[in-house]
């Protein structure tokens, strides 16, 4: 069932809403469910699950989870229904889609190019990539596959249309790289900030580096050698017709988000341009056996040929100041349990998960029919390894991290965007008599030891996150167990971005009220020059009504329509580029009327042009003239 683009555009601002609610990534939470199950006991291990999927069943349409250990599946459940209306239950042959989980192939494919001695892990990929492919770099470091893995390559987060509705659009890897290449926004391996392109930028020096089509290399030395049968890789999903032909019969929910209402959102089938980074889709017993290949001992991991690969792979590329994990060649470090290893993953139309155990040799995955899942995400590592706690530590200095923080995945670098980020992204942190507290649902934050930090919110559950300090001791960042880190800005960047978002309103309002006040007095001038005068000062006020208007209003509330590619993001560009320049001719020509030919007294039009200057400085401060890059 085909979604109407009202429909479209009101799931995507419940999504927004709902990113908001969570935008601090877990990592441990404190709740009365902290459980380890006992993997020894396959009846506790199908209970605790149960148990769980029946409270929460109002929120489950269909889940698919296996349970293993490196030599066996422990438990395997499928339930609910694929699709509600069409009565098809939910069984070990539905597909569902892998989302963000795709990126481990990416990574486990350029492992087994580092062990063959084509790929260096530290050498500049632009080394490996045709001659001019990156575009819209601010630095000359050189970008690695490590950084691609970590996160650490400074993009910043794409606003191009990466999927699409329509499979006669799926554009080739190279192509798609190309027409939605971010900007480069800080200095690679200085800040870790989550990036599709960048994984595809990853998928596709795999291609370049073997020679062959990427989704080919991922069959031919993945899914053929460890038998994964069930499974595509392509935008399309051409390369497995069986795999293809029970996605169809999967529908996709939205969840309510104030009562237990599921709307069907029927196939949901989005066509990922870059899809290294998001379009696997396969059965819960494929996505299996991918990770029991990666639980096994070094030796006998049928993904490598030398003995020490997959012990390289599952070790920290990016720790905290303390050493402790945090990125393991593009797995996420989490706490719970005895840590898990691992990575979540979302489409438009199902949510995935998996985590693994490596000390004890366990771990599961999750497949899910409702997009942004939360339920199984955050609940399962929580019931079936409990949580764990960093220990506070004494006798270390506490830093004062007060100030204003943005997320680093958000748009502010660089493009029309960037007007966005401080209403949509920022963290203020108050110092208080017992600690700190912040925006953003936090009610406390406490420093336990010179790394970490505790933040309680306000459903008192707890994250942690670390403190990156420059050399002098100052904090400059704060890390989460997730790719995302956070900010610190300067004050005068923070009341800057304030000052201009203020001053972009006011003259949104005075352009507007100075355009009626022009176009009602304009038939009151029957002298020609005078009329001609009051034609082009009204003409000019109404150029900077327009300039605010797309700048502000378009980018801000409409920027669905930016989403679209680059050719919609140039014409808005352009337009705020003529608007801009036809204001700015106009304005001179309004200063040089003759005196005698201008009908107010000079105090008016000064106030006319400060306001006309106005626009012009919000122009350029917020780069609404840019189309690239973001």
């Amino acid at each position: 069932m085909k979604r109407s683009r009202l429909k479209r555009t009101v799931c995507l601002i419940m999504s927004m809403l709902c990113v908001s609610a969570f935008c601090i990534p877990a990592a441990a939470e404190e709740t009365d469910k902290q459980v380890k199950v006992s993997y020894e006991n396959r009846e506790e291990v199908n209970k605790v699950l149960l148990d769980f999927i029946d409270e929460y069943k109002t929120k489950t349409p269909s889940v698919s989870i296996t349970v293993f250990d490196d030599k066996q599946d422990i438990c395997n459940i499928a339930y609910g229904y694929a699709n509600i209306d069409g009565n098809i239950e939910a069984d070990e042959n539905t597909v569902y889609e892998w989302g963000s989980v795709s990126k481990l192939l990416v990574w486990t494919s350029a492992m087994q190019l580092y062990e063959q001695g084509k790929l260096d892990l530290n050498e500049d990929i632009r080394n490996y990539l045709p001659s001019g492919f990156l575009k819209n770099l601010s630095y000359d470091d050189p970008i690695t596959m490590l950084d691609l893995m970590n996160h650490s390559a400074g993009f910043q987060e794409t606003t191009s249309e990466i999927e699409s509705e329509n499979i006669t659009d799926i554009v080739p890897l190279y192509q798609a790289l190309k027409d939605s290449a971010p900007a480069q926004v800080a200095r690679p391996g200085e800040t870790v900030s989550y990036s599709n392109w960048g994984a595809a930028l990853g998928g596709y020096v795999v291609s370049c580096v073997s020679g062959m089509d990427y989704v080919d290399y991922v069959n031919q030395n993945i899914f053929d050698k460890l038998g994964m049968e069930h499974t595509y890789l392509s935008p399309d999903a051409s390369d497995n017709e069986w795999a293809a032909e029970q996605r169809h019969q999967l529908h996709s929910y939205m969840l309510g988000f104030f009562d237990d209402s599921m709307t069907d959102m029927g196939e949901c089938r989005k066509y990922i341009n870059l899809y290294p980074a998001g379009s696997a889709g396969g059965t819960i017993s494929d996505m299996a056996i991918f990770a029991k290949a990666l639980l096994c001992d070094s030796k006998d991991c049928p993904l490598f040929e030398k003995d020490d690969t997959l012990d390289l792979m599952l070790s920290p590329s990016w720790t905290f100041a303390d050493g402790t994990p945090r990125i393991c060649h593009g797995m996420f470090y989490s706490l719970y349990g005895d840590g898990l290893y691992g990575h979540g993953g979302n489409t438009e139309g199902c949510s995935s998960d998996l985590q693994l155990d490596l000390k004890n040799k366990t771990g599961y995955v999750m497949m899910i029919n409702t997009q942004s899942d939360r339920v199984y995400t955050q609940g399962l590592p929580e019931v079936l390894y409990g949580n764990k706690e960093i220990p506070e530590e004494s006798g270390f200095e506490k830093v004062d991290i007060s100030g204003h923080y943005r997320f680093g995945r958000s748009c502010g670098g660089a493009g029309m965007l960037k007007i966005g980020s401080p209403i949509e992204d920022p963290l203020t942190i108050t110092k208080t008599e017992n600690g700190f507290t912040g925006t953003n649902g936090i009610e406390k934050i406490e420093q336990i030891s010179d790394t970490f930090l505790k933040v309680t919110l306000i459903n008192n559950t707890t994250r942690y996150y670390a403190i990156k300090k420059d050399s002098n001791g100052n904090p400059i960042m704060l890390e989460s167990f997730q790719a995302i880190d956070l900010r610190k800005l300067s004050d005068a960047e923070f009341y800057t971005d304030w000052i201009m978002i203020i001053l972009l309103v006011l003259s949104l309002v005075v352009c507007a009220v100075l355009f009626l006040f022009h176009l009602i007095r304009a038939r009151k001038f029957k002298n020609t020059e005078i009329a001609r005068y009051k034609k082009t000062e009204r003409i000019a006020t109404f150029m900077s009504l327009l300039l605010m208007l797309s700048g502000f209003l378009v980018i801000r509330f409409f920027r669905g329509f930016i989403y679209g590619g680059t050719l919609p993001r140039a014409a808005v560009a352009i337009l705020i580029s003529v608007f801009a320049l036809l204001e700015f001719i106009l304005l001179i020509r309004c200063r040089f009327f003759k005196d005698g030919e201008k009908p107010e007294k000079i105090g008016l039009l000064n106030f006319e042009t400060f306001f006309s200057v106005i626009t012009i400085i919000c122009v350029i401060y917020w780069r609404l003239f840019q189309w690239w890059g973001f």
